[in-house]
């Protein structure tokens, strides 16, 4: 039986937005390219450009290259293409805004858009919510979230909150549903398969430590095999029951290390 790995990038390839390496990260990624073992990364990055991210990866040790990391920057030129999203209002890096404007989408700093798209954004103020809501209110612009995450851990070890929850904020105030180019989204999971080369989601393993949208909204999803690390953004098992049982993960462990575990379970 083939199996894949789905690999999440910041709390479990690596610690943080510096993109420092766990040590044991490197050893089971190169071992999955050792065994012929497909993965990717999976990351909901929403700071970087992704072929930049590639290099940043590549310069830590790590075999990417286009064929082995999902972002939803990929995702979002193509789904606003396809939605046929002309202008919108950013809340993000400089860096995702020129990314962009190079894909042809033009990024306004007014509420007269076609769609308002959250990615991370460290500087969000009252004026830029307010700008977003009039967009979404006034102007009925289309919400789009780079994923669904609600929180994420900053380098000084406390955690604020993620593009998820800024971009529930604007829903709830604009009334409107949001479309997710990330995890959980069903697109962005059916684009990893396609990357993975494997169709059964029962052979392919979600490691993260995000066990909501990552784990349990990409179980709900897709019906992948889901591992939670603890080398994250949660050190105890014990925020899994605020969970349904049903869409809890299948493993727990403390790092990706012990991923090598299920290699040996499917030898």
């Amino acid at each position: 039986m083939q199996i894949g790995f789905l690999l999440d990038l910041e709390g479990t390839l690596v610690k943080d937005k510096s993109y420092t390496p766990f040590p044991e990260a490197l050893d089971f990624t190169e071992k999955l390219d050792k065994l012929g073992i497909p993965w990717i990364v999976a990351t909901n990055n929403s700071t970087e450009k992704p072929y930049e991210l590639i290099n940043i990866l590549k310069n830590k040790g790590f075999n990417v290259n286009e064929g082995k990391l999902l972002s939803p920057s990929f995702m979002a030129v193509e789904i606003l293409k396809k939605e046929n999203i002309k202008s919108i209002y950013f809340l993000g890096t400089e860096k995702i805004k020129e990314f962009f404007i190079e894909n042809g989408i033009a990024v306004e700093d007014d509420y007269k858009v076609d769609a308002v798209v959250v990615g991370r954004d460290k500087a969000v103020d009252f004026k830029k919510l307010k700008t977003a809501t009039s967009a979404l209110v006034i102007n009925k612009a289309k919400l789009f979230s780079y994923h669904m995450n609600r929180i994420i851990l900053d380098k000084d070890g406390l955690v604020s909150p993620s593009v998820g929850a800024i971009a529930t904020c604007l829903s709830y105030a604009g009334n409107c549903n949001i479309t997710s180019f990330g995890k959980p989204s069903k697109l962005y999971f059916d684009k990893a398969f396609e990357m993975l080369g494997i169709k059964n989601p029962e052979n392919v393993f979600m490691v993260s430590d995000d066990p909501f949208s990552d784990l349990a909204g990409g179980k709900k999803a897709v019906g992948f095999k889901t591992v939670f690390v603890l080398s994250g953004k949660y050190k105890s098992p014990d925020i899994l029951e605020t969970i349904e049982p049903h869409l809890r993960p299948d493993f727990i462990f403390n790092n990706i290390g012990e991923c090598e575990k299920l290699i040996e379970a499917n030898e």
